[in-house]
């Protein structure tokens, strides 16, 4: 390589790193704030002091540290440069793997689950076997120069415009914005002691494990304290900063695994999560189109730092990085309940990517483990409750019916099935010699040997996941090995000539990526996932269906803060997403699934038989009885009612039962009781 092409090397920790260390340990520390609030039973008034005395401390502990400790030496320093140039069979090896690998995918095995789990765990289980274990791990320092640090600011800034930009509702808000709505409305009642949803006193939180989440408190932390309503701070300010952390904190982790390359790296993979839009649950849409829940801030900005800082722990432990690496996995359980097993085992894997199978290695992958201690911990406290909930849920399954709805599910069925699959089978083999390509061997084969084995899936099920087994995919890091393989020219550097060549075929793979793979991206209006309104692209604003949110406005303001309410299921998830908000009769039915023993069976059918009923479905011969009856039942005060088929039944009911109409427009109208 010529002296032109070696890479300068950082004496300073870059300004993006240092944010993303700093929102690392302050959403950490408000993690852990809030899992004592809660244990606790105590208050928002309860949980913003001890907050603060959390902050004052740690800044008291980094002020003197930094007087007392050495600055630590740069990642270059961690391990021995690059050793001597590999030999000419393993690169043929690698490339036989590579054809081997394409022509398997390409003949039909990604349509085979069984078997293409048994070809995956075989490949990489023998490149582990020459790439990983007999090969010693090294580091290099990565690429830096002027105006790579604004460029990645300028990336970041960029990803915070799409993400504002980008409306493209999800119904899942119905509960995350309640959440920080019930705390902001009532600071000095318990945090997630109790429903907020359906309004009946002494019925707990419908899924034990968001008592580990810290996300939607802090925004209803944030809506207390600014005045700002709940649903905006989902949407702009916690959106812009988990957008603006994505680069960054992917950028953190590509200077360790391609540092020659890290922009090119980091730019496909963005590119990747953008060009993508055709399947709901596909990784991309978690990401900008949908940062501002909990699971897309867990993905895509402390999921990656995890697999840095067990990199940069394991390449040299010290107490500091092991804090570190802690602090990451803590604030991504505070995001998303996923990241109980999630974290720990995307910390192993990455630890064990650059460790060699000797006594020291285990003595550090050891002592890096215990870094999981507390998210372990939290899991098996929870492990009890979870398990009675799930197992009515769980059915039986042949082996690999999991697997393959798994990655039918995130990957879809077209092109972007065949890619994803081919960059999980044979991505290391377009990765060099270095760091990605023993990240591309291990990560993969561990998951499929652990969390995706479809011979004890039924156990993952039962003890991590429950009946969504698809979050499996989550700890498999797909998006990053697509772009290890559409950077993978970029390793042809050999000189100016070679290296112009391998952007032009970079450049030529994205282009080729987007327009073959997706069929359309995730910026298209054609991206509307579960919501039948499509992604829109249009100025800042609420990201919510504008008619349907709109009634639901209507309808609260009909009636007093707390009144029974029925609305059509989707004006319905809206409603409880506002201030001071009525209670629907249902939000949404999984909601009340782990209601139905104090509930009743009948309650919840007639529940649901209403709410279907105002939105002008009569599935049963007896809506109409049950809608009447429940009017009085349910002691309901307002009624969302949609101009359909049923209409002219339901205006009767209502009459009848002293309701009486005060909105009326072509597709919906609002009946309310004095």
């Amino acid at each position: 390589m010529s002296n032109a092409a070696v890479p300068r090397t950082a004496t300073k920790t870059p300004a993006s790193d240092r944010l993303c260390d700093a929102a690392c340990l302050a959403f950490a520390l408000w993690t852990l704030c809030c899992h004592a609030v809660v244990t606790l039973r105590g208050t928002l008034l309860h949980l913003l002091p001890l907050y603060a005395l959390a902050i004052g401390l740690a800044v008291a502990v980094r002020v003197v540290g930094r007087r007392r400790l050495r600055p630590e030496a740069p990642p270059a320093a961690d391990l021995p440069a690059r050793p001597a140039r590999r030999a000419r069979a393993l690169w043929i090896v690698q490339g036989a793997a590579l054809a081997a690998g394409a022509v398997a995918v390409a003949g039909g095995l990604d349509e085979m689950p069984i078997a293409y789990w048994w070809v995956t765990v075989l490949l990489l289980g023998a490149a582990a076997a020459v790439f990983v274990l007999a090969e010693p791990p090294f580091a290099e320092g990565a690429r830096t120069g002027r105006s790579l640090e604004p460029a990645l600011w300028t990336v970041a800034i960029a990803c915070v415009v799409v993400t504002l930009v980008c409306h493209r509702p999800d119904i899942d808000d119905a509960f995350y914005v309640n959440v920080a709505v019930s705390v902001a409305d009532a600071p000095d009642q318990p945090l997630l002691h109790s429903d907020t949803l359906l309004g009946t006193l002494n019925l707990p939180i419908h899924q034990p494990a968001y008592l580990l989440h810290s996300y939607e408190l802090w925004n209803g932390a944030l809506s207390y304290v600014t005045g700002i309503p709940a649903i905006y701070c989902f949407h702009w300010i916690s959106a812009s900063i988990a957008a603006l952390l994505v680069p960054l904190a992917s950028a953190r982790l590509f200077r360790i695994l391609t540092p020659r390359i890290w922009p090119w790296t980091l730019g496909a993979f963005v590119f990747v999560l953008l060009a993508v839009g055709e399947t709901h649950r596909w990784y991309g849409n978690f990401a900008f189109v949908r940062m501002w829940q909990g699971k897309g801030v867990y993905l895509f900005v402390f999921m990656p730092l995890v697999y840095a800082y067990a990199m940069r722990f394991a390449l040299r432990p010290t107490p500091r990085r092991w804090l570190w690496l802690a602090a990451a996995q803590v604030a991504a359980v505070g995001c998303s309940s996923s990241a109980l097993w999630a974290a720990p085992a995307g910390a192993l894997v990455a630890m064990s990517c650059v460790l060699r199978p000797s006594r020291r290695g285990l003595g550090f992958l050891f002592a890096g483990a215990l870094t999981s201690t507390y998210t372990l911990g939290a899991g098996w406290l929870l492990k009890g409750e979870l398990q009675a909930l799930v197992a009515p849920m769980l059915e039986a399954q042949e082996p690999g019916a999991a697997l393959a709805r798994a990655l039918s599910e995130t990957l879809g069925s077209a092109h972007l099935r065949t890619f994803g699959l081919a960059a999980i089978l044979v991505g290391w083999a377009c990765c060099p010699r270095g760091i990605a390509q023993r990240f591309a061997i291990v990560a993969p084969l561990a998951v499929a040997l652990v969390i995706l084995n479809p011979y004890w899936d039924e156990w993952v099920r039962a003890n991590l996941m429950g009946p969504s087994y698809w979050r499996g995919m989550w700890s498999l890091p797909v998006p990053i090995l697509m772009a290890l393989v559409l950077v993978a020219p970029l390793h042809w550097d050999r000189g100016p000539g070679s290296r112009a060549a391998g952007r032009i075929a970079c450049l030529a793979l994205l282009a080729a990526f987007a327009f073959v793979i997706p069929r359309f991206g995730a910026l298209s209006e054609e991206n509307g996932g579960m919501s039948r309104t499509g992604l829109r692209l249009d100025w800042p604003g609420l990201k919510v269906p504008d008619g349907a949110y709109r009634w639901a406005a209507l309808l609260n303001g009909s009636v007093i803060a707390g009144a029974q309410v029925v609305a059509p299921p989707d004006v319905s998830v809206w409603v409880p997403t506002f201030h001071h908000h009525a209670i629907p009769v249902v939000v949404r039915p999984e909601y009340q699934y782990r209601h139905r023993e104090q509930l009743g069976a009948k309650n919840v059918r007639d529940r649901w038989i209403m709410t279907l009923y105002a939105g002008g479905v009569a599935r049963v011969d007896d809506a109409p009885d049950v809608f009447r009856e429940g009017l009085d039942h349910f002691a309901v005060q307002g009624v969302c009612l949609r101009n359909g088929k049923h209409a002219a039944e339901a205006r009767s009911i209502l009459q009848t039962a002293g309701f009486r109409r005060t909105v009326h427009a072509l597709d919906r109208e609002i009946w309310v009781r004095s």
